[in-house]
């Protein structure tokens, strides 16, 4: 119900958010256990105040109003320790206008009403310290003013309204605020988190029996054992676990001292160090917290690179699509016209007297190979324009030249530049077909793009594969264009870097990282007119691990 209350809920209508705040708060102060040491008006905590100066975090103006009302009638038919109603009318205006006034500085500040990060529970803690501060003082003067309180009697009053204040906004405010998130509650569903928080629980009042074992002579020996399982649950389910762990403790420990007749000296004195217990368990949780957040969100960014990568990479490839479509429509054009040819040759053939089978068949085979080949560009092109992400196999780089010549040399021929192949024997590679096909795709296409703009009527793009020593397989380009602009040739593999009207500047930056990616290296080698050559290379998949990684080059050329 207590979770229920916070702005944005069902309970949207004022006056019925101030009945329900003023009952939490009542019934909160009464079950908590009423003790007033030597006559003062002071509880051994307040978790009625917690839950309020957590619904004024959250920006709830009502819970102010409601926390006067409940201060005012707890003190006058709960307490009744003060001095007739007018004294206990300031005493509730000045609880209420305190933690108000605190509570809208932190937001101020910065306090975040989710607390998910140290920054928040800080300011949390540091409102609460301030509030019990300020809300003791001015209680303690108006106490001293009006003769209730001796002069030089104001540190029986102060201290303990500073402690009871203070561990019940550090205890229960942080619990409302997290739990108050339906993404939060739904962690704390899981069984992982409750067994961690049970065990934490159940080792604290273990701890909590012992120690409260004999009133006649209290010690405090034991209490700092409670900061191991404190710090386990902060470590094992965060924030969360700690906020239920550290109000299932103040409860154990606050109803093991009633039911004990333990007086107000011990009630001071183990109050005081469930305060720095509280403290040290919240930004130790927040700190875990932020921690695993952090480690998150850096998963998660690192799935959206991957992912757009990817996208960058498929993108790339179809604007080389679209570079070669006008020369491929051609390519195919050929192969099925020759083929309709071809079959409607065979056709009068078939329907004269005494056909010639033997022709017959010959223009039919003729036809089928046309077919073939229109079909080998179009699967070629399908290949290519595909995300590329169906893992590594063993391929062989002739194989891959084959392709990347299938896609490009329509483009070549449109553009009358010679493609020339010069692959040697060397060893199969691991990789990702598509993706090293695409590299050679790019460099490939940029060489006959260059060419074309300088209007050369003898263009040449050269290909080679040779080995290149130490288990490395080495690709190369190079064609006899206008060469690379020395200045652009310093940024060339950089993203959005591009010299083309129409270009988006990630062919080479995207074939930089699919190379890195593979444990390989790709560089300019020459930038020179007449001789522009880009190279890379792979490992091979005859290569040991560490000559596969020698000589890799860890940053951008």
């Amino acid at each position: 119900m207590v979770l229920r209350l916070l702005p944005g809920s069902a309970f949207t209508w004022a006056p019925a958010r101030f009945i329900i705040y003023v009952a939490l708060y009542v019934t909160l102060e009464w079950l908590s256990d009423l003790r007033a040491p030597g006559g003062m008006p002071i509880t051994a905590w307040s978790p009625g105040l917690g839950v309020l100066f957590a619904a004024m975090i959250r920006g709830d103006g009502v819970a102010a109003l409601a926390l006067f009302a409940g201060a005012f009638f707890t003190e006058t038919f709960f307490a009744d320790a003060l001095p007739g109603w007018t004294t206990t009318l300031f005493v509730a205006g000045i609880i209420a206008v305190v933690y108000a006034m605190v509570a809208r500085f932190a937001r101020a500040m910065g306090l975040d009403p989710r607390t998910e990060r140290v920054h928040d529970v800080a300011l949390l803690l540091s409102a609460a310290l301030g509030g019990a501060l300020l809300a003791g003082v001015f209680i303690t003067l108006l106490l001293t003013g009006v003769g209730f309180l001796p002069v030089g009697q104001e540190a029986r009053v102060t201290m303990p309204l500073l402690v009871g204040d203070m561990i019940g906004v550090a205890v229960i405010a942080p619990l409302v605020l997290r739990a108050g998130q339906a993404r939060v509650r739904a962690d704390m569903a899981t069984s992982s988190f409750i067994v961690g928080v049970a065990a934490a629980s159940a080792a604290a009042g273990g701890v909590i029996w012992v120690m409260l074992q004999d009133p006649a002579q209290y010690t405090s020996e034991f209490f700092y054992v409670l900061f191991v399982p404190v710090v386990f649950v902060a470590l094992r389910n965060g924030l969360d676990g700690v906020c239920i762990t550290l109000a299932a403790t103040q409860m154990t420990l606050v109803g093991g001292l009633d039911y004990l007749g333990y007086g107000s000296g011990a009630y001071a004195q183990y109050q005081t160090l469930m305060g720095v217990l509280a403290g040290t368990g919240l930004l130790a949780g927040a700190v875990s917290s932020e921690r695993d957040a952090a480690s998150r969100d850096a998963r998660a960014a690192r799935a959206r690179l991957k992912e757009k990568e990817s996208e960058a990479a498929r993108a790339d490839r179809f604007q080389s699509v679209t570079g070669l479509a006008s020369a491929l429509a051609h390519e195919i054009n050929q192969p099925m016209t020759a083929a309709r040819a071809y079959a409607r040759t065979a056709q009068v053939l078939s329907e004269q007297e005494g056909p010639d089978l033997a022709r017959v068949r010959d223009y039919v085979g003729r036809s089928i190979e046309q077919i073939d080949g229109a079909a080998a560009i179009l699967k070629g092109m399908r290949e290519f324009i595909r995300r590329g992400d169906a893992g590594r196999s063993f391929v062989h780089p002739s194989d891959i030249l084959s392709d990347a010549l299938l896609l490009v040399r329509p483009l070549a021929a449109q553009s009358r530049i010679r493609l020339v192949s010069e692959p040697e024997a060397v060893d199969p590679i691991y990789c990702d077909r598509v993706q090293i096909q695409q590299v050679l795709v790019n460099l490939i296409r940029n060489a006959i793009d260059a060419i074309s703009s300088s209007g050369q009527d003898d263009g040449v793009v050269a290909i080679s594969i040779r080995p290149a020593g130490r288990g490395q397989v080495e690709f190369a380009v190079r064609d006899n264009g206008p060469g690379v602009d020395p200045d652009f040739a310093v940024k060339v593999f950089e993203p959005l870097a591009t010299t083309k009207p129409s270009g988006l500047g990630l062919g080479l930056a995207i074939s930089w990282d699919i190379v890195a990616a593979h444990e390989g290296r790709l560089w300019l080698e020459s930038a020179a007119p007449g001789l522009t050559e880009f190279k890379f290379w792979l490992p091979s998949a005859s290569a040991g691990e560490g000559n596969a990684m020698e000589g890799i080059d860890s940053g951008q050329p």
